[in-house]
């Protein structure tokens, strides 16, 4: 008799709530596509987007998406931005907490 694998009865997979629907498919940008678009913004966006609205200089380090893709954000151009560090940072924090606030089973 072959060997077959076990089944599991039906059990639906789980996941977590910060991903995407089992059988959708992710929206990111992923391999080269991914890479050209992150060289594009570092080159039209040598500066810190927040840092400037402020007043400061600092150069960007990180592609951040401006609407987060777990929120329905897209993954062009236009939904990214230049950031330093420390702000990638900071916004990542405010967008967690905020998560947190309106989801405490996260």
């Amino acid at each position: 008799m072959p060997w077959q694998p076990p089944v599991l009865g039906g059990v639906p997979a789980k996941r977590r709530k910060w991903a995407p629907p089992i059988g959708q498919p992710d929206r990111r940008k992923r391999g080269r596509a991914g890479q050209r678009d992150r060289a594009q913004v570092l080159a039209e966006e040598p500066l810190c987007r927040l840092c400037l609205a402020r007043g400061d200089e600092s150069p960007t380090e990180e592609v951040d998406h401006i609407k987060p893709l777990s929120r329905g954000g897209r993954d062009d151009r236009a939904n990214k931005q230049g950031l330093c560090i420390p702000c990638h940072r900071a916004k990542t924090r405010a967008e967690d907490a905020q998560r947190r606030a309106a989801d405490p089973d996260i």
